[in-house]
């Protein structure tokens, strides 16, 4: 049993490591985005209503299919994310804020309105979401 043991850690040993193999170069980021380049890619949302995809560009901005609905990103900073969603088919706005959990593919948080129609107070609350890497964009630092 020593033997094996041995055999198993010598091997494991003189794997190669995935910061420096190719395969990292297209894996998803392992430590947490600390610029807004670094969210670019596809996200998984998900909330009470439904869940979809988004595919932000380096400027953290992307389209979703509901309502016609567009996510823009207006901060990243100590792991949290804020920004505004816009839906054109519902005539419906607002903000959220993300924080990223230990692991840089998953944010929770929260969303509420700004705008329903012309009114600019709406009293209907928001709810809470869930962000997830599906993909990332490389982008040259």
């Amino acid at each position: 049993m020593t033997v094996l043991s041995l055999l198993i850690w010598a091997g494991c040993a003189n794997m190669t490591s995935p910061e420096t193999s190719d395969i990292h170069s297209r894996s998803i980021p392992v430590s947490l985005p600390e610029r807004i380049e670094d969210l670019a890619g596809a996200w998984k949302y998900k909330d009470a209503a439904g869940e979809g995809i988004i595919l932000l560009n380096t400027e953290g901005n992307g389209a979703y299919e509901w309502e016609g609905g567009r996510f823009e990103t207006l901060s990243l900073e100590n792991g949290t994310w804020t920004g505004v969603w816009i839906q054109e088919g519902n005539d419906r706005e607002g903000g959220f804020t993300l924080t990223f959990s230990d692991s840089s593919s998953v944010a929770e948080g929260e969303w509420w309105y700004t705008r329903i129609g012309k009114d600019a107070d709406p009293l209907q609350p928001g709810g809470t979401f869930r962000m997830s890497r599906s993909s990332a964009v490389q982008v040259s630092k």
